[in-house]
């Protein structure tokens, strides 16, 4: 049963990232590069304070979306978990410098952070992949 219970943490949190958070990020970055328009999440990622806004919300976009997608299948789980942990945990810091509480962007730290320490599961992508190199 824990092993359907990581599968369904895996799938709604993973997919669930990608589809509501990645792809609006991807769709701000290609504007950006593409074309110079404003990308709302560049402001963000410099009040956090980091030196080059363009590189950290391009990371932030890599993890929500490509990370994302990787932890929803099963590869790299612990990996993808904590880079989402961390993206989740610089947006619970944005959250709180403008004046905001981030409990949306703190429980999805959690859900990811807890998924780096117990893994994907039996029904993860890295199980099968271990088990076919074990061959």
């Amino acid at each position: 049963m824990i092993d359907i219970g990581l599968l369904c943490l895996r799938l709604g949190f993973g997919f669930g990232m990608a589809w509501l958070h990645g792809a609006e990020k991807i769709a701000g970055a290609w504007a950006y590069l593409r074309h110079g328009a404003a990308w709302d999440l560049l402001p963000e990622v410099a009040l956090i304070g980091f030196p080059v806004p363009v590189v950290f919300a391009l990371a932030a976009t890599a993890a929500e979306s490509g990370a994302a997608i990787l932890l929803g299948c099963g590869l790299f789980t612990r990996w993808c978990a904590v880079a989402l942990a961390f993206t989740m945990l610089m947006a619970v810091r944005y959250h709180t410098l403008a004046g905001g509480l981030g409990e949306p962007a703190a429980a999805y730290g959690l859900v990811y952070l807890s998924l780096a320490c117990a893994g994907g599961g039996r029904y993860a992508g890295d199980h099968y992949r271990r088990r076919t190199a074990k061959r």
